[in-house]
């Protein structure tokens, strides 16, 4: 999924939480459990990570993500009141967090993050590499829609 969609549940949950702590963990839960639907990002994913690939192609990918993911926050910073946005904050952080997680311990190679990086990727391929994945024009599709509609919860 994009951070995009990640945050956008992410706050959703916090939202729905009112309560910062237990926003931090449904959204990191939920990172997880999402990331178990196929999204069409296996590909760019399998050719940065095992083939080492299209790193370009991969790096600008995730950096568009990011760049629409901090718009999306940064625009619900400044149409939210602020005690709201405290939930929000916390489960957008939790939301993001596993991907965050993966692309320190891809830079650092860390011992202390590798359970990291294989919980993740045991939930983002639990369903892809024994079914295959969907195609990734489709997969964005599905996110913008659904992006759209969690906006409407907040």
């Amino acid at each position: 999924m994009t951070l995009t969609t990640h945050a956008t549940l992410g706050a959703v949950i916090g939202r729905a939480t009112g309560n910062p702590a237990l926003a931090f963990i449904f959204g990191f839960i939920s990172h997880l459990l999402i990331d178990m639907i196929p999204h069409g990002d296996t590909g760019t994913s399998d050719n940065f990570r095992i083939y080492k690939r299209r790193r370009k192609q991969a790096i600008a990918y995730v950096m568009v993500d990011a760049a629409v993911a901090i718009f999306f926050v940064l625009l619900l910073a400044n149409t939210k009141d602020i005690n709201s946005m405290r939930t929000f904050s916390w489960g957008i952080v939790g939301g993001v967090l596993p991907d965050f997680l993966v692309g320190v311990y891809e830079i650092t190679k860390s011992p202390l993050l590798r359970w990291a990086y294989r919980l993740h990727f045991f939930f983002h391929d639990f369903f892809v590499k024994r079914r295959g994945d969907v195609p990734l024009f489709y997969a964005i599709m599905a996110q913008v829609v659904l992006i759209a509609y969690l906006q409407t919860k907040l």
